[in-house]
């Protein structure tokens, strides 16, 4: 799934080469793709400039005078963008290739923008959602998602993300990574390289965090994140890196491979319901506990 990462990267693609052009028109494949409960259709962004792109965690949107699309590429969705008049992007899933000719069996979605640019939704499983809505509408929407901070935002900081873990106490590590209430824009990917770079168990219980653990952590997303966001995100096919960039991503998609840190075998299980790479040594697990530690208690407490 796109994350964080590979969202970024699209909105900041939109945002140097299309944003303040005019839509020309759009050709709609799937139409199933979109959803509009006010209305609204396609119809009301042909002849009006695209006027801005932003990101909250997974989440895009564009806004034209009077619609906004928010969009969410699920599974196997991305954006390319093409035209004689721009340098192009691609961003998202790595699935079909970036460079396969447009459109193609896997495109939902084609706007055309002035003068001879084109931005492309394609998604491979059909998953990929666009909510058409008036601009107006679309902080109400946001909030209606009821998202935490997201990971690149000022309002991710440790104490709110020692709050959120100690509203969450009852769960594992790398479920509360992945738990979009607490911190906006991480997956299964980002989820498992900050708990590497962190050195925690993913299935460490969240009430066993000792505040430096908290704190390594809470450094550790945003290490990854200060990697991975000038890449475009890490590209994970069938499981394996295409192409790991040096020696990133650290462990996800690494399975039998060594620990580039301690050359321990890395090993995938399915945590919180995903396939999940650690390394058992550099993450050894803490003994089994029914108990909080005194640090978390106390949080949990105040």
């Amino acid at each position: 799934m796109p994350e964080l990462p590979e969202v970024e990267a699209a909105r900041r693609g939109i945002a140097e080469q299309l944003v303040g052009r005019t839509c020309t028109g759009y050709e709609l494949y799937r139409p199933r793709l979109m959803v509009a409960p006010s209305g609204l259709t396609l119809d009301a962004i042909v002849g009006h400039p695209l006027e801005s792109v932003g990101r909250w965690g997974k989440y895009l949107w564009l806004v034209f005078p009077s619609c906004a699309l928010l969009v969410h590429l699920k599974l196997t969705g991305q954006l390319v963008a093409r035209g004689s008049s721009i340098p192009g992007f691609a961003a998202g899933h790595p699935v079909p290739p970036y460079d396969a000719p447009l459109p193609h069996k896997s495109t939902a979605l084609r706007i055309d923008f002035a003068p001879d640019a084109h931005l492309f939704l394609t998604d491979l499983r059909h998953f990929a959602r666009v909510q058409l809505l008036p601009p107006t509408e679309l902080p109400a929407a946001l909030q209606a998602l009821r998202l935490g901070p997201d990971a690149l935002s000022p309002d991710f900081t440790l104490d709110t993300f020692r709050t959120a873990l100690a509203r969450r106490r009852g769960i594992r590590l790398k479920a509360a990574l992945l738990d979009q209430r607490i911190v906006a824009g991480l997956g299964n990917i980002y989820a498992d390289e900050s708990l590497w770079v962190a050195q925690l168990h993913p299935e460490q219980p969240v009430m066993t965090l000792t505040d430096e653990e908290i704190t390594r952590l809470y450094w550790a997303i945003h290490e990854v994140l200060k990697i991975a966001v000038p890449l475009g995100g890490a590209k994970i096919l069938n499981g394996r890196a295409v192409p790991p960039v040096g020696e990133f991503p650290y462990v996800h998609g690494r399975a039998g491979q060594p620990c580039i840190r301690c050359g321990t075998v890395i090993l995938k299980r399915t945590v919180a319901g995903r396939g999940t790479y650690f390394c058992p040594r550099c993450q050894s697990a803490k003994k089994p506990t029914t108990e909080p530690s005194p640090e978390f208690s106390a949080r949990a407490a105040s």
